[in-house]
C-alpha cells in the first residue's frame, strides 16, 4: 500500500501524534514530495515499510528540506512487476532531501536492474546509515550510490550486492559516498564491484572490509575523470577471476589496509572512452596481493597512468606472475620503502618510468628478472632503483635486466641501480644484464653477487652501454664469468664502463668475456680478479671467443682492455680475433697472454707508471714496455718463463728471475721473432737461487728468432737486480760478478746474456772510487734459499782467446780481510810483551824491585798485497792493537831459574779495503772496492820460564792462550753486512841466548838468540748476508811458524840506558784463509813464506819503568807486504 504525504495530512498526522503512543507498524511507500521542504517523518523502531511498486522508491524523499528517519526500521523493495521495464530502490532521496537510518535494514528483492537499495540524487540531498544492513539483489545495481552531486554516509553496518551490481556508487561530479566500519561484501556475480567511483565520483572509506566474491568481481573501481577513491585501513579483496582494484581513470589512495584479488590493482583506460582521463594510484603502508597464476599485483596498464608507493608490499607467487607492469608509454611508478616478491618480474617495465628507493624486490621463478626493462617503442624508458636490494632464485633469472625492442628508436632505455645490493641464485642466472642498442645499465655504488653455475655477473649484448661505477660485482659458481660481452653482427661493437673503485671477483670463471664481433672494456681506478676453482693463480681475466649465432659462428674482431688506474689478476686468453692490452697510470695486470687457435694477442701497452706481473710464458705481436714488466718467481727453481714477441720498444722495465750460475743455467727469457727490440729498457735480475758460478757463453736472457734483431742500446742492467754494482755495472752472487752483455762471448750477436768470465785481453780503465756506503739498512735475516731446479748443465766448446777471466766480487776480499785481521790482532813474540834486559835488573835490584811487572804494548800495522787465488781481488788492510797485561806469579825454578805467570787482555781494530777488477763488456774493466771492518777484545793467559832469570841468557820457553770477540763489518755497494766473530789462539815459543864471541873483543858483548814460534788459531763467525749472498769462512784452522834470529847487546851495570836490538824472522803458514760464498770457495793466496826484520831499542826510565819499541817490515811471496811499529812500556816492582 502506497502511503503519500501532502502538507494537510503531514500537519494532522503531527498534532495526533503526540496523544499517540508510538508503536511499530507495517507501512507501505513512504513518499514525501512536500514543495515547501517543510516534511519531516520520523518512523518507529520496528517499522516495516515495504513497497512492491514500479516506480521510485520503498522510502522516496524529494526536495530540500524534506527528511525522513527512523531506527530500527525494515525497508523492502519488491520486484516490480517488470523488472527488465521497471526499477525500484529500498531508500531514494533526490534534489536535497535528506534521509537518516539507524540500526536498520534496507534491501530491494529480484533481479530487476538499477534496483538500488540507497539511492542519492542532486546537489545537497544526503542519506546517512548507521549500523545498518544494505542489500540488494538486482542486476545492474548499488547498495548505495549517489549520483548527481548526492552525498551518502555509512557508518558501521554492511552492504551486500549480487550479480553485476556494486556495493558503492558515486556518479558525476560532486557525487560522493563516505564509509566507515562498513563491511561491503559483492557476491555471486559476475563484475560486480565492492565501490565504484565514476566520472567525478568520491567514494571515502574508512576501515571495514570490501569483499568481491563473485566471478570477474572488483574489490575497488574508478572509472572517468576526476573519479575519487580514498581508503585508510581497509581490507579490499577482488574475486578469484577478479580484481582488488582497478583505476580506469581517476585517482585512488590507500592508506593501510591491504588490496588482494587474482590480479591485485590495474590501472587501465578510461571506461568512458575520452581517453582524456589518466589512472592514479597512491598507497601507503599497504599490502597488495596478487593470487592467480600469471597475474600481476600491480598492473600501470594505461596511457600516462602512475602509482605511487609509501611502505607498500606487493606479493604475486603463484606461477608466472609478475609484481608491477608498465606497459603503456608514459606510465610512472614512483615508490619508497617497498617490498616487491613475485613468482616471475618484480618490476616489468615496457614504456613508463620507475623511481624505486629503499625498498627489496625478490623473484621466485625462472626466467624472473626483479627489474626488467624492454622497450618497445614510444618514448624513453627507464628505472632508477636507489637503495634497494634485489634478490632472484631462479634459473635464468636476472637481477635488472634491460633490452631495446625498437631498433629504428634513437629513445634510451635505462636502468639505473645506486647504492642496491643485487644477489641472483640459479643456474644461467645474470646478475645484471643489457642488449640493443640505446639500451643502457648502470651500476652505481652498488652490490652484485651471482651464485649459480654458468651464470654471469653482467651479460652485455647488441651494443648496449653499460657501466658498473663504485660497485662490487662477484660472481661464484662453476664457468661463472663476470661480465659477458655479447655481439651477433659483423662490425658490431659493445663497450663497458668499470670505474671508480670497482671490484670484479670470480671465484671459478671469466672476468671479461668477449664472444663475436668487436669490445672494448674500459676500466679505471677498479679491480678486477678472475680465478679458477677459487685459485686466483689460474684464473682468466679475459677470453675473447667466437659466438654462436644460429648454425654457425661469428669470430671476434678487435677486442680492447683500456685499464687506468686499475689492478687486474687473471691471464688474458685469446682465441678468436685480436686483443689488445692497454695499461695506464698506475695500472697492474697481473696474468699470463696466451693465444690459441684463430686468436692473436696484438698491441700490449705499459706505460711508464703501470706493471705487468707475468705469471705464465706470454705471447704477444707488439710490446710498448715504459713501465715495468716482471716475471713472476718461478717456484722451488722451476718454472722460468719465455715472453714472445714480433716488436719490442722499450724504456721501461723488465724484471727476469735467473738462476745464476753456469751457461745451462735456466732464466726467464725475452724472445724477439722475427722483429725489432729498440728503446733502452732496464733489465732487473732477481737471483732464483742460483749460487754463482763461471760462465764461458753467457746466461741469455733475450733471444732472437726468425731473423729478429735487437739494438745496441736496447737493454741494460737495472740498479735493483739482485746484487746489483753501480760502479761496474754488474749484479753479484756468492762472489761472481754477471756482466750484460750483448753476443755474450761468442754468442749470437743480437742476444744478450749475462756472463761472468771473459776470454781475450781487456784495457783496464779505473773507475771513480766509489762513495763510501752510510748508514746503510740491516737486511735483516734471509729467506731461505730456493731448491735448485733439475737440470743438467751443458758444459760449452772452448772458445777462442784463451782462458777466460773470473769476476769475482770484492765482498769475497773484504770477508777475507777480517777474517784474517781478527786472527793476527794478539798474536805476539815474548819480546814484545816482555824487554829482553829484563835480567839487568840483577844488577841492581834496588832499582827494579821484587821483579813481577805490569805491562801495556800498542801496535799499529798496514798489510797489503794480498789477493785471491780467483779472479783479481787485491785486499789492504790497516790494523791497530793495544794490550795490557800483569805477572801473578813470580817464582823461582832451580838455582838460578825463574817461572813468570800472568793475564792480559787486548783490544783490536782493523779497516781492510778489497778492491776487484771487473772485466767488463767491450774490453773495458772497472775496480769496485767493499770495506772491511773489524774490532772487539780478548782475555788470555801467558806463562814464562828463564833459565837464568838473573841474565836472561840461555833458554827460555814462553806459552800463551788467548780468546778473542769481534764485531764485524762488510759495507759495499750492495750494502750492508754485520756480523760476530771469536778466535781462540794458542803459542808456544822457545829461544837460547848465547855470547858467542869471545870476551873484550869487538863483538864480545853481542849476543846472539835464536827463537822459534808456533801458533794455532782457530776462526769462528755468524752467517753474513748481503743481497742474498751467504758468507762464512771456509778454513776456521790455522797453523803459523816463526823462525828467527834476535841480535842486541848483553847486558851490563855500566852499559848504555838505551839498547838497540836488531830480529830476522822467517814466517810460514801452513794453510790458506778461504771464504765460502753460498757454494763457492774462494781462496786467499797463500802467503807461505816471508821474511820479517824488526829494528828497535830498549831503554829504562827512572828506577822500575822500561820502554822498548821497534818498527817492523815484511814481504812474502806473491808480493804480500807489511810493515809497522810497537810501543811496550812495563813497571816492574
Amino acid at each position: 500500500m502506497r502511503i503519500a504525504l501532502n502538507p494537510i495530512m503531514v500537519g494532522l498526522l503531527a498534532a495526533t501524534l503526540p496523544f499517540v503512543p508510538a508503536h511499530a507498524a507495517e507501512r507501505g511507500q513512504i513518499l514525501v514530495n512536500d514543495p515547501a521542504g517543510n516534511t519531516h517523518v520520523t518512523l518507529d523502531n520496528g517499522d516495516t515499510v515495504t513497497y512492491g511498486g514500479d516506480t521510485g522508491g520503498a522510502i522516496d524523499v524529494t526536495g530540500a528540506g524534506n527528511h525522513v528517519q527512523g531506527a530500527g526500521v525494515t525497508v523492502t523493495a519488491n520486484e516490480p512487476s517488470d523488472p527488465l521495464r521497471f526499477r525500484n530502490r529500498g531508500v531514494r532521496a533526490r534534489d536535497g532531501a535528506t534521509v537518516s537510518l539507524t540500526g536498520s535494514t534496507v534491501k530491494t528483492l529480484g533481479q530487476g536492474q538499477f534496483s538500488d537499495a540507497l539511492e542519492a540524487y542532486g546537489a545537497g540531498t544526503l542519506i546517512t546509515v548507521r549500523d545498518s544492513d544494505i542489500s540488494t539483489r538486482g542486476e545492474l545495481s548499488s547498495g548505495a550510490s549517489a549520483t548527481a552531486g548526492a552525498r551518502i554516509v555509512l557508518q558501521g553496518g554492511s552492504v551486500t550486492t549480487t550479480r553485476t551490481s556494486s556495493g558503492l556508487m558515486a556518479d558525476g561530479a560532486g557525487s560522493s559516498i563516505e564509509a566507515t566500519d562498513v563491511t561491503i561484501l559483492s557476491e555471486g556475480g559476475n563484475s560486480g564491484t565492492g565501490a565504484l567511483a565514476r566520472l567525478g565520483g568520491r567514494i571515502t572509506l574508512n576501515g571495514g572490509t570490501v569483499t568481491a566474491s563473485g566471478s570477474w568481481g572488483y574489490g575497488l573501481a574508478t572509472v572517468g575523470a576526476n573519479a575519487w577513491i580514498t581508503a585508510t585501513n581497509v581490507v579490499i579483496q577482488g574475486a578469484d577471476s577478479g580484481m582488488g582494484l582497478e583505476v580506469r581513470g581517476g585517482h585512488v589512495e590507500i592508506e593501510g589496509g591491504s588490496i588482494s584479488g587474482r590480479d591485485a590493482v590495474a590501472l587501465a583506460a578510461d571506461g568512458t572512452g575520452s581517453g582524456s582521463a589518466s589512472a592514479y594510484f597512491k598507497a601507503r603502508n599497504t599490502t597488495i596481493t596478487a593470487t592467480g597464476r600469471g597475474r600481476i599485483a600491480l598492473n600501470i596498464n594505461a596511457p600516462n597512468a602512475a602509482a605511487d608507493l609509501e611502505g607498500v608490499s606487493l606479493s604475486s607467487i603463484e606461477p608466472n606472475s609478475m609484481g608491477v607492469w608498465l606497459p603503456s608509454t608514459g606510465t610512472v611508478l614512483v615508490a619508497n620503502r617497498f617490498d616487491i616478491t613475485a613468482a616471475s618480474s618484480a618490476v616489468d617495465n615496457r614504456r613508463g618510468h620507475a623511481t624505486l628507493t629503499n625498498g627489496t624486490l625478490k623473484t621466485l621463478g625462472m626466467s624472473a628478472p626483479a627489474l626488467y626493462l624492454s622497450r618497445l617503442d614510444g618514448g624513453a624508458a627507464w628505472i632508477h632503483a636507489t637503495h634497494v636490494d634485489i634478490e632472484t632464485l631462479g634459473y635464468l633469472s636476472a637481477g635488472a635486466q634491460v633490452s631495446l625492442e625498437d631498433p629504428n628508436s634513437t629513445d634510451l632505455a635505462d636502468i639505473t641501480l645506486r647504492d642496491s645490493r643485487v644477489s641472483t641464485q640459479g643456474t644461467f642466472a645474470y646478475g645484471l644484464s643489457a642488449r640493443g642498442r640505446y639500451a643502457s645499465l648502470s651500476a652505481i655504488n652498488s652490490d652484485i653477487k651471482t651464485t649459480g653455475a654458468d651464470a654471469t655477473g653482467l651479460l652485455v649484448g647488441d651494443r648496449a652501454d653499460t657501466l658498473l661505477d663504485n660497485s662490487r660485482l662477484t660472481v661464484e659458481g662453476e664457468r661463472s664469468q663476470g661480465i659477458w660481452s655479447s655481439l651477433d653482427t659483423a662490425g658490431a661493437i659493445n663497450t663497458v664502463v668499470v670505474r671508480n673503485g670497482t671490484q670484479i671477483n670470480t671465484q671459478d670463471g671469466v672476468g671479461l668475456l668477449a664472444s663475436g664481433a668487436d669490445h672494448t672494456f674500459l676500466v679505471s681506478d677498479s679491480s678486477i680478479t678472475a680465478r679458477t676453482a677459487g685459485n686466483a693463480d689460474t684464473g682468466v681475466l679475459l677470453h675473447s671467443r667466437a659466438a654462436q649465432v644460429g648454425t654457425g659462428v661469428l669470430e671476434s674482431g678487435q677486442v680492447t682492455l683500456d685499464a687506468t688506474r686499475a689492478t687486474l689478476t687473471g691471464d688474458v686468453l685469446a682465441d678468436s680475433g685480436a686483443v689488445d692490452v692497454a695499461l695506464k697510470s698506475g695500472s697492474v695486470l697481473n696474468g699470463a697472454l696466451v693465444q690459441r687457435g684463430s686468436g692473436r694477442v696484438g698491441n700490449v701497452t705499459v706505460d711508464n707508471a703501470s706493471t705487468w706481473n707475468m705469471r705464465a710464458s706470454s705471447t704477444a705481436t707488439t710490446l710498448a714496455n715504459a713501465g715495468t714488466v716482471a716475471f713472476a718467481a718461478p717456484a722451488g727453481g722451476t718454472g722460468f718463463k719465455t715472453l714472445t714477441v714480433n716488436q719490442y720498444a722499450g724504456g721501461g722495465t723488465l724484471v727476469l728471475n735467473t738462476w745464476l750460475g753456469a751457461d745451462a743455467s735456466p732464466t726467464d727469457k725475452l724472445v724477439i721473432d722475427g722483429g725489432t727490440a729498440s728503446g733502452n729498457t732496464a733489465l732487473r735480475i732477481l737471483n732464483a737461487g742460483g749460487a754463482g758460478g763461471e760462465t764461458q757463453v753467457g746466461i741469455r736472457v733475450v733471444e732472437t728468432i726468425n731473423g729478429g734483431t735487437t739494438a745496441a742500446d736496447a737493454f741494460h742492467l737495472d740498479a735493483g737486480s739482485t746484487g746489483y754494482r753501480a760502479s761496474a755495472d754488474t749484479v753479484s752472487v756468492n762472489g761472481y760478478d754477471y756482466s750484460l752483455m750483448r753476443g755474450g762471448n761468442g754468442g749470437a750477436a743480437s742476444d744478450w746474456y749475462l756472463a761472468s768470465q771473459f776470454t781475450g785481453t781487456s784495457t783496464i780503465t779505473p773507475s771513480p772510487d766509489p762513495t763510501a756506503p752510510g748508514n746503510p739498512v740491516d737486511p735483516g735475516n734471509p729467506a731461505p734459499p730456493i731448491a735448485p731446479p733439475d737440470f743438467q748443465p751443458v758444459r760449452p766448446a772452448p772458445l777462442p782467446g784463451g782462458k777466460g777471466v773470473r769476476n769475482v766480487s770484492p765482498e769475497s776480499g773484504a770477508y777475507l780481510g777480517n777474517r784474517l785481521a781478527s786472527a793476527r790482532f794478539m798474536l805476539h813474540a815474548l819480546h814484545d810483551r816482555t824487554p829482553s834486559y829484563d835480567g839487568a835488573c840483577a844488577s841492581d835490584s834496588q832499582a827494579c824491585g821484587s821483579g813481577r811487572r805490569l805491562w801495556s804494548r800498542v801496535e799499529g800495522r798496514q798489510d797489503s798485497g794480498l789477493r785471491l787465488a780467483q779472479g783479481r781481488v787485491a785486499i789492504d788492510t790497516d790494523s791497530r792493537v793495544m794490550q795490557l797485561g800483569g805477572d801473578l806469579i813470580h817464582a823461582p825454578l832451580g838455582s838460578q831459574g825463574s817461572v813468570y805467570a800472568g793475564l792480559m787482555g787486548g783490544y783490536g781494530d782493523a779497516r781492510n779495503t778489497s778492491t776487484s777488477t771487473l772485466t767488463l763488456p767491450g774490453g773495458g774493466a772497472a775496480r769496485v772496492r767493499a770495506r772491511g771492518k773489524v774490532s772487539g777484545y780478548s782475555l788470555g793467559a801467558y806463562g814464562t820460564f828463564y833459565q837464568n832469570d838473573a841474565t836472561r841468557m840461555g833458554a827460555y820457553a814462553d806459552t800463551w792462550l788467548q780468546a778473542g770477540r769481534y764485531a764485524n763489518q762488510l759495507d759495499s755497494e750492495l750494502g750492508t753486512a754485520r756480523y760476530h766473530s771469536t778466535v781462540l789462539s794458542a803459542s808456544l815459543e822457545a829461544g837460547y841466548a848465547v855470547a858467542p864471541f869471545a870476551p873484550g873483543s869487538a863483538l864480545g858483548p853481542v849476543v846472539v838468540e835464536p827463537q822459534a814460534q808456533l801458533v794455532y788459531s782457530r776462526y769462528r763467525a755468524d752467517t753474513a748476508t748481503l743481497q742474498g749472498t751467504r758468507m762464512n769462512s771456509g778454513n776456521d784452522n790455522a797453523w803459523n811458524a816463526r823462525v828467527g834470529v834476535r841480535l842486541y847487546p848483553q847486558a851490563a851495570p855500566n852499559a848504555p840506558a838505551v839498547r838497540p836490538f836488531l830480529e830476522v824472522n822467517w814466517l810460514h803458514g801452513f794453510g790458506n784463509a778461504s771464504v765460502n760464498m753460498g757454494p763457492n770457495t774462494l781462496d786467499a793466496t797463500p802467503s807461505r813464506n816471508s821474511l820479517q826484520l824488526k829494528l828497535g831499542a830498549e831503554g829504562r826510565v827512572g828506577r822500575a819503568v822500561q820502554v822498548s819499541g821497534h818498527v817492523f817490515g815484511q814481504a812474502g811471496n806473491d808480493n804480500q807486504r807489511g810493515y809497522g811499529g810497537m810501543l811496550n812500556l812495563s813497571y816492574r816492582w
